[in-house]
């Protein structure tokens, strides 16, 4: 070896140990967008300080877990006061976590949002760190962020007491831990599938729509083990490593996606027997359930259908409280700045980034479309806030798609910091009736810009 050849691979081995250090040096963006979103979420979380839409259900359902009370579990029984009812129609572990705010800060308003609160702060900073791992690029992870904070509908989730924003922070993470299941080599896939299993599980305990992105990646799953056993039979030194990606297969698929989910799914209702609930009539209740969503006919003035969610058409209006010569309403509605270009980002993408970022393309493309085109087979009458999984995918979509144009030009660097800044200023014009500020009639209609708004 000449010593230009041991002194280029020693120059190699100092770049490579630079690189790794740098990939062990401690990132504060999460823990930054994590405290912002959360100080953007507690402020005025208690207002209003009566239920809003679905807390009538999921709110005081989490106060009669909070008391223990049996009755507030099953499908059988009724509320002892007026305007509520007991959530029996979907799984106990968002409806868990809700209580548990209560616990700590008791049975009103701030108690029960708390948790919602904590949870959409802690999704802005999940969504950063599967954007850095999907794209590879640091400001497009740093986009994904600050678009999400400006997202008005993950903003208005964040800030009640319902399930949904439970169930997007599982499925971020289960899709985070299915990217490195498709990355790590296929013989040492065991730990990924475990953690994919484990936030799917969590996700279906919350609702079951997260079932249907489940399927999804089982069926991935499934295909690859398939591949992998074909490619085991044949002769040759990738045999010997195909065999071993068979036998791993084997089985962490089985305990990772049937195993770990059910055990999960079972575990959220340890409440449910506890407070002397049987085994008969916990399946009874999945019965129930089933029946409820399957049967649903029933319809709702702010319903939606499937695919106007990209085109924020149709909100959901919480809440008003009217006070003289003004009202402080909360809608529920997408930022359409940024649902618009959902998409064209998601299509670009797919259609561009597929050779070099194979794995990352699939996992955008199922977390967006999985998450998403599935409503079109769902009978029961759906909402807006039923697109929120798949916004997350299509946030990372856009601000993927704004890294590439920065690269690009002067003119891609301007275009992406124009757009952001439109997004944010659309965020804080629409703020007060995402949060319950009081306004006058005329404000309200200003920001009424499609009559389907109303």
């Amino acid at each position: 070896m000449t010593a230009s050849e041991v002194q280029t691979r020693g120059a190699a081995h100092t770049a490579g140990a630079s690189a790794s250090a740098a990939a062990r040096r401690f990132d504060p963006a999460p823990l930054i967008f994590f405290a912002a979103a959360l100080l953007l979420y507690v402020v005025r979380l208690q207002v209003p300080d009566t239920y809003v839409f679905d807390e009538v259900y999921h709110a005081y359902t989490a106060g009669q877990y909070a008391i223990g009370n049996a009755d507030a579990y099953v499908w059988n029984t009724h509320a002892t006061r007026p305007h509520v009812a007991y959530m029996w129609n979907h799984p106990p572990a968002g409806v868990l976590l809700i209580a548990a705010g209560i616990r700590v800060f008791g049975d009103n308003s701030f108690g029960w949002r708390i948790s919602s609160a904590l949870f959409g702060a802690l999704g802005i900073a999940i969504a950063y760190l599967l954007a850095l791992k999907l794209t590879r690029r640091r400001d497009a992870a740093i986009l994904t962020a600050i678009l999400l904070l400006c997202d008005q509908l993950y903003f208005v989730q964040s800030r009640i007491g319902m399930l949904d924003i439970f169930g997007v922070v599982f499925m971020t993470c289960a899709f985070y831990a299915f990217h490195s299941y498709l990355e790590d080599p296929p013989e040492r896939a065991a730990g990924s599938l475990m953690r994919t299993g484990l936030f799917l599980g969590l996700a279906v305990a919350t609702k079951w729509n997260a079932a249907y992105a489940a399927i999804l990646i089982g069926i991935v799953v499934i295909v690859r083990a398939m591949i992998f056993g074909f490619a085991a039979r044949r002769a040759g030194g990738d045999a010997v490593t195909a065999r071993a990606a068979w036998r791993t297969h084997a089985w962490a698929a089985p305990v990772g996606l049937i195993a770990i989910p059910a055990l999960v799914y079972f575990a959220a209702y340890v409440p449910f027997f506890l407070t002397g609930h049987t085994g008969a009539q916990w399946v009874e209740l999945q019965k129930q359930i089933f029946y409820y969503h399957s049967r649903l006919r029933d319809v709702h003035s702010y319903q939606s259908k499937w695919w106007t969610w990209p085109f924020t058409v149709r909100p959901v209006w919480y809440h008003v409280t009217y006070t003289p010569g003004h009202a402080a309403h909360i809608y529920a509605n997408g930022s359409t700045l940024l649902y618009w270009a959902f998409l064209p980002a998601v299509f670009w993408i797919c259609a561009w980034w597929w050779k070099e970022h194979r794995a990352s393309v699939a996992v955008l493309a199922l977390g967006f479309f999985g998450q998403w085109l599935p409503w079109m087979l769902v009978p029961r009458i759906s909402f807006i806030y039923h697109f929120l999984p798949a916004a997350v995918f299509g946030t990372i979509a856009v601000a993927w798609v704004l890294s590439e144009l920065m690269r690009m030009s002067r003119w891609g660097r301007a275009f992406a910091v124009v757009y952001v800044a439109l997004v944010a200023l659309s965020f804080v014009y629409f703020y007060p009736i995402r949060a319950a500020v009081p306004l006058t009639p005329h404000q309200v209609g200003q920001r009424m810009w499609a009559p389907t708004w109303h």
